[in-house]
């Protein structure tokens, strides 16, 4: 006879106990498989940047944990709604649920409420009926107060309904993609915004690197497309209250009758009558109330193959300079907000520019023909004594010109640039929680500046604990079965998770980013930041020293063999015109950069104090290193003899 046939059976309490314990590890297994599934949401908002897959994956992970047999994910956009992803439809019922006004009305509807939004009679049905919306649960998905998403599920693949358990993990879950979708869209958006701002700076780098005329309005014309697309671009300055087209992109030289070839002269016609900013396009005319301009641009549209006419006014201080105009095949020309004013500063640049290219074309008049025409009339008048005292001042003046008296500088286009900044950036995988500073805002050295927190340690402090007790649980085991090397295994054991569970619970405690030094906070919008995941290493903003800056010089290739460290060097910025700031060189740059028609440009970068704080990183100008001194004559016979010594016997 066996022992176990001994036994008696299990009493009913026993039987209880059993079947409470097969039920807890049922939920233990339930709650654990959950758990992995928020993990690899949390895996699936850092593998990506797309919000297309963003959606797939989160939908993906979403079925699996409620066992969902159809679901969908809306995104809102604007006042409207596009579909992110969807699982279990066919292609007929993808298409009728773009543009499903039921489904549509229905996540208006949970968005609106803040809660979850079921319709009972729809989650046992297989297909929507016509008219009726394809899902029976739709889960608004909020960030802070902003909607971001709805959740859409059907039935599930056993027929249970959704419990509380459901949604609970779907809250977690879609906790997780509203920061994640959030954190695409703002990655979206200043990728684009920063493709408009280099495309910006490489506009006003080439429209101010010359000061004739001609050459920065073929710049200017050549170069708007970089800012905002457009089929042509042209610029008519105004002479004599008359404006005349000066400059069309792709075009090197201006037929007499360009304007007329272009049918443009009836435009310029009412741009001069009504010097305002004008945007209009074919679509436009027709209406009941046709918009101004229609009498002149109706025509226009009419002879030639451009849709849509655009003209932004050159205007500064001293008055209107003319028009840049743009030209596009489009029936209707549509203009984001920041692209329009992206274009307002490309206006701002070129008039600043066209400006300067204006006066520099007057100095030679002014400096030397009137002056040397005034002198011929005054010697003429002269008697021979006073000639004769004319020519003994004109051999001093010889001598004073081969004197080195003038000071000889090399310079060029500049920019300014911090002198001294820092990245703060995350010390280990964190979401921002607190911003404590604004953008441009200046900061102490170790002032905090935002706290971080880590989303995903909750997870691992509970993994812990869980692992810890076990191992007390099995320490008391082996001391009571008296079994002393497991004993020691087991302590030992403990006190190493012991340790580590205290290792993060220390860093459960909110984590503060301090500003390096003291400085200004260069980045904007940093309240947008709360809830965006940082990488370990990740930059949060960058702070700058700005009591002393670094100003970047491009100087030509031939002035560059003279410029020294520590020779005297003096800025003007387009901010501030009438100053002049001083400083010393500190670096001089031994790699070229080539320049269409004016030979390398080197870098040289010299420290200018900024105790006022006037100069700002970004801004542009002219700055000038003085490299010795030269007589008037050698400045005069300096391109001459240059190109004289280059040329080949």
């Amino acid at each position: 006879m066996e022992p176990r046939d001994t036994l008696s059976p299990p009493e009913g309490r026993e039987q209880e106990l059993q079947r409470e314990l097969v039920r807890a590890y049922e939920h233990l297994t339930e709650i654990t498989s959950r758990l992995l599934l928020v993990n690899e949401a949390v895996e699936a908002t850092l593998s990506t940047h797309d919000r297309s897959e963003l959606c797939e994956r989160f939908l993906r992970v979403i079925s699996h944990g409620t066992a969902a047999s159809r679901s969908g994910l809306f995104l809102v956009e604007g006042d409207g709604y596009s579909l992110g992803a969807s699982l279990g439809l066919t292609d007929e019922e993808q298409e009728a649920l773009v543009s499903s006004a039921a489904d549509m009305d229905a996540c208006s509807r949970a968005l609106a409420a803040r809660t979850p939004l079921a319709l009972e009679d729809e989650l046992l049905t297989d297909a929507a009926p016509a008219g009726r919306p394809h899902f029976g649960l739709y889960i608004p998905v909020h960030l802070d107060d902003a909607p971001a998403a709805v959740l859409a599920l059907g039935e599930r693949v056993r027929g249970v309904p959704y419990g509380e358990e459901d949604l609970t993990f779907l809250r977690h879950t879609l906790s997780q993609l509203a920061v994640a979708l959030n954190r695409a869209l703002l990655i979206e958006q200043n990728a684009a915004r920063l493709e408009e701002l280099q495309a910006l700076v490489r506009v006003s780098r080439e429209i101010t690197s010359t000061l004739d005329l001609d050459a920065v309005l073929r710049a200017v014309a050549n170069t708007a497309a970089a800012v905002i697309q457009n089929d042509r671009a042209s610029i008519a300055l105004l002479k004599e209250r008359k404006l005349g087209l000066r400059a069309v992109s792709g075009m090197t030289r201006l037929a007499p009758d360009q304007a007329e070839l272009f049918h443009l002269e009836p435009a310029l016609e009412y741009l001069t009558l009504s010097p305002a900013r004008l945007q209009i396009a074919a679509d436009d005319l027709g209406g009941e109330e046709d918009p101004p301009g229609a009498a002149v641009f109706g025509p226009y549209f009419e002879r030639q193959e451009m849709r849509s006419f655009m003209a932004v006014p050159l205007r500064d201080d001293q008055g209107l300079l003319g028009f840049l105009m743009l030209e596009s095949r489009q029936d209707a020309w549509e203009v984001e907000s920041a692209e329009g004013d992206t274009l307002d500063v490309l206006a701002a640049q070129a008039t600043v520019a066209i400006r300067n290219a204006l006066l520099y074309s007057q100095i030679p008049l002014r400096g030397m023909a009137l002056p040397v025409s005034r002198a011929r009339a005054t010697v003429a008048a002269l008697d021979p004594r006073t000639r004769r005292l004319g020519l003994a001042g004109a051999a001093v003046a010889l001598v004073l010109a081969v004197l080195p008296i003038v000071p000889e500088r090399a310079g060029g286009s500049a920019e300014i640039r911090p002198l001294r900044a820092l990245g703060v950036r995350a010390p280990t995988d964190a979401v921002v929680a607190r911003v404590f500073v604004r953008g441009g805002e200046r900061v102490a050295r170790g002032q905090p500046l935002a706290v971080l927190e880590d989303p995903d340690l909750a997870s691992r402090l509970a993994a812990l604990r869980s692992e810890v007790e076990l191992a007390r649980r099995a320490e008391a085991g082996a001391r009571s079965a008296g079994d002393l090397g497991a004993w020691r295994t087991a302590q030992l054991r403990r006190a190493a998770l012991e340790s580590s569970l205290g290792f993060e619970e220390g860093r459960s405690r909110a984590t503060a980013l301090a500003s390096p030094f003291a400085g200004e906070v260069l980045d904007l919008d940093l309240a947008q930041q709360v809830g965006r995941h940082l990488a370990m290493g990740e930059s949060f903003c960058t702070v700058a020293a700005l009591d002393t800056v670094q100003v970047v010089i491009e100087v030509p290739e031939a002035r560059i063999a003279r410029v020294r460290p520590g020779e005297a060097v003096a800025l003007k910025v387009m901010a501030f015109p009438d100053r002049v700031f001083r400083g010393r060189v500190i670096e001089v740059g031994w790699r070229g950069r080539p320049a269409a028609g004016h030979g390398a440009r080197f870098e040289v970068r010299a420290a200018i104090p900024n105790p006022e704080g006037r100069l700002r990183p970004g801004m542009t100008g002219i700055g000038r290193a003085t490299v010795g001194r030269r007589s008037l004559a050698g400045l005069a016979l300096e391109p001459p003899l240059r190109a004289f010594q280059l040329g080949w016997w």
